[in-house]
This record gives C-alpha cells, sequence and structure tokens, in this order.
C-alpha cells in the first residue's frame, strides 16, 4: 500500500479532488440547465402523446407491402405502382406519395426505401420498404 501511494499518490489525490470539484460544478449548476432547457424538449413526451391520441384516425394511411420483388434487369420498374395512399376519410391521395431512394433493377441486392405522403391537414405518414432485385 506503501508502495502505491508512494508511486501514484499524487495522482490519487489530484483524481479525487477533481472528482469532487464536478460533483460540487453540477450541483450547483443543475437549477440553471433546467431554466436554459427549451420547454418542449422536456415535455415532448406529454403533449406529444396527448397529440397521438386524440388525432390517431386523422393521420392518412400508406398501403404498401415490406417487402417488394423487382424483377432483374427490368426496365419499366416503378415503386409507386406498389404504394396506394388514403387520407383519414379514405379518398384516395396517391398521388401526393412521395418516394426517396432508387432501385437499380440492373444490379441484383436489396434497396430500401422510403414512401411519404401528406394530407390536407399537414399530417403525414411514412413507411420504408425494402425492394429485393433478384
Amino acid at each position: 500500500m506503501e508502495n502505491l501511494l508512494g508511486e501514484h499518490g499524487e495522482t490519487l489525490v489530484y483524481g479525487i479532488i477533481g472528482v469532487v470539484v464536478i460533483l460540487i460544478i453540477c450541483s450547483v449548476c443543475e437549477s440553471k440547465w433546467k431554466s436554459m432547457t427549451p420547454e418542449y424538449k422536456t415535455n415532448i413526451s406529454k403533449s406529444n402523446g396527448k397529440f397521438i391520441s386524440e388525432n390517431k384516425d386523422k393521420y392518412p394511411v400508406i398501403e404498401v407491402d415490406e417487402i417488394i420483388y423487382a424483377q432483374y434487369k427490368a426496365e419499366n420498374f416503378n415503386c409507386k405502382d406498389f404504394v396506394k395512399a388514403k387520407d383519414c376519410d379514405g379518398k384516395d391521395i396517391t398521388d401526393r406519395v412521395i418516394i426517396y431512394g432508387t432501385v437499380d433493377t440492373f444490379k441484383k441486392g436489396i434497396y430500401k426505401v422510403r414512401c411519404v405522403v401528406m394530407d390536407d391537414n399537414q399530417l403525414a405518414c411514412t413507411k420504408y420498404i425494402n425492394v429485393i432485385v433478384e
């Protein structure tokens, strides 16, 4: 023990002092951090949960299989042919679907594509699909 303290005693003392200083700073600044944090970051789960429960059946819906198979070297493949979208009233809004991502049918593989649709109320639905070229 004397050997340890003799060789590393100064380092241990500075380490302990550092930890104590950090704890003191954290305890002093905790109230300041809470006052600086925007309210939307601290209350997001509460207000977001209420919003979701109130608007549960008001969101648009994208109807598409999670996996789509595309034929290898198919020149006329289009992801939009497999996607349908409806708003909360059941009105067809398929023409508003935006597809992000590309599928190269001349290269075999799995491509992740994101489909997004927004209705008249500015509520959106996002769905991810995998396109398998084989």
